[in-house]
């Protein structure tokens, strides 16, 4: 077995990989592993994934580490087939992560698990889910656990921080709580009676989270933090 960057072609086994792990309960976890992910994300993010193929070129194992703004990603996307566990290569799949994002000039790797316990081990340590990007809370709107009771928390790779001045705000408001957030994205996804219907037509659920159109049509999606003197830059 062995480890290369996903084709193309590799993007039907790594959903059918993911969204079984996403399928599976037990009493630890009542909503699932990990989250599921959509054939049109997984073909539009493909070249994000490293995955773990066998002899026969069959993906038994991927990681994604995304990038977001600067000096930012995110580690996401965990996940090694049964027959294949055990062995390390989670473990390697992450390293595997972590060296590219420095070779990307990524300074901080964050992860949302329900594993702490792992990646402690693979260098992660938790940090206040309000130090990172609020845009990243979109997805919380799709998760099974949202509306119950979320069990994820936040890491980051040798517990290293965003750049408070990239901190992305939603529209003006900062900082802003996840249910919030979600009440800003269905809102818009319903109507909200000034115009905008159905937004998510137009604009995906991380363009939502980053705020107004501009006249350009390109979103403003970083503001300072409120807590950064803009002076002292």
């Amino acid at each position: 077995m062995k480890l290369r960057k996903a084709k193309n072609s590799d993007v039907f086994p790594i959903r059918n990989l993911i969204n079984e792990m996403a399928s599976r309960t037990d009493s630890d976890f009542k909503h699932g592993h990990m989250l599921a992910r959509s054939l049109a994300e997984l073909f539009e993010h493909v070249r994000d994934y490293t995955v773990l193929v066998d002899a026969e070129d069959r993906v038994l194992g991927c990681c994604a580490l995304e990038s977001q703004w600067d000096g930012l990603a995110e580690l996401k996307a965990v996940a090694v087939h049964d027959s294949a566990q055990g062995q390390g290569w989670a473990r390697r799949l992450v390293e595997t992560a972590i060296e590219e994002s420095s070779e990307l000039g990524i300074e901080c790797v964050y992860t949302l698990t329900n594993k702490p316990q792992i990646f402690g081990k693979l260098g992660f340590e938790p940090i206040d889910m309000r130090e990172l990007p609020q845009r990243v809370w979109s997805e919380c709107t799709r998760c099974p656990k949202f509306q119950v009771a979320c069990d994820e928390i936040a890491m980051t790779f040798q517990g290293t921080k965003p750049k408070p001045t990239l901190l992305p705000v939603v529209g003006a408001q900062a900082p802003i709580e996840v249910q919030q957030i979600a009440q800003q994205l269905q809102q818009l996804h319903a109507g909200n009676g000034n115009g905008i219907a159905n937004s998510a037509s137009t604009r995906s659920a991380s363009d939502v989270a980053r705020g107004p159109m501009q006249s350009d049509g390109i979103s403003p999606p970083f503001a300072p933090h409120p807590n950064h003197d803009s002076s002292t830059t």
